[in-house]
């Protein structure tokens, strides 16, 4: 497993393409997260400075960094997926030893990896803004919503491993991230028109984006005033009929992971069958 690791971060830290993208990835979320803090909207019972504190700045800027998912840390794994097969680096790793199984184990860690800086990306830009801009700090408030951390780290997972099985498929980089960029935007949009309005949530892209969904941005900027005796305030969309009802947490998660496990098992087999 170490030897595995070592061999993928000397392949990964000499990637040129990889560095610009890590360092465009961390440079477009931070700008994302500072020019968001400096809007200013006048709505009586409506603060934007809300949306920035602890717990609201958990979903929000979870939100924020599902953007960035689909258009670099999915490419991410297709450049370097795919110049294993264009550098013939592949070949020669399995001519030395290296089995298709422990090939593929090299990339899920790299996988993890990345998951796991997208995560760290937003714990550390939410706990600056949390600090910044709540007004009453506690252990509760910090941790409350957090939970969603977790919930962006199985959906990185989720896009890491379906780019995975697409560059394993076509091999070639610009014909994967083609292929992988029309499935998210046009091919699976336009399959869910002819499906049942019941089933189309279930769909991978759907349910997988839908992971980290678009925060109620009116409900938690509201003041103390505007919140009802219940906890609720009177500007949630969804209690307006304006979000339709989402699937719930623990069976997208449930599902999330069956679809993660169904890529990985589709790159394992292409893998398997290939011929180096």
């Amino acid at each position: 497993m170490k030897k595995l690791l070592n061999i993928e971060f000397i392949k990964t830290l000499n990637n040129s393409t990889f560095k610009l993208i890590i360092i465009l990835h961390a440079l477009l979320f931070m700008l994302l997260v500072y020019f968001s803090t400096k809007i200013d909207i006048s709505i009586p019972g409506f603060k934007v400075s809300n949306m920035f504190m602890f717990p609201n700045v958990w979903p929000l800027f979870s939100w924020y960094a599902s953007w960035f998912n689909l258009l670099f840390l999915g490419i991410i794994i297709i450049v370097l997926t795919g110049n294993e097969f264009s550098f013939r680096t592949s070949r020669l790793m399995i001519s030395n030893g290296i089995s298709r199984n422990e090939f593929l184990m090299g990339k899920l860690m790299l996988i993890l990896l990345i998951s796991a800086w997208g995560m760290t990306l937003i714990f550390l830009a939410g706990s600056i803004s949390g600090f910044i801009f709540t007004d009453k700090l506690s252990l509760i408030s910090f941790f409350e919503n957090s939970h969603i951390l977790l919930i962006y780290f199985v959906q990185a997972i989720a896009y890491m491993s379906l780019a995975l099985f697409f560059a394993n498929i076509f091999k070639n980089n610009a014909l994967s991230i083609m292929m992988y960029l029309l499935y998210f935007i046009m091919i699976e949009p336009l399959f869910r028109l002819f499906l049942p309005k019941a089933i189309r949530p279930y769909l991978p892209v759907k349910l997988i984006s839908g992971l980290t969904p678009l925060p109620e941005f009116f409900a938690i900027g509201s003041d103390d005033s505007m919140i009802s005796i219940n906890g609720k305030s009177p500007l949630e969309l969804q209690g307006i009929n304006l979000f339709p009802e989402s699937i719930p947490t623990y069976l997208s998660l449930i599902l999330a992971v069956a679809y993660i496990s169904l890529f990985i098992t589709a790159s394992w087999y292409i893998i398997k069958k290939r011929d180096f």
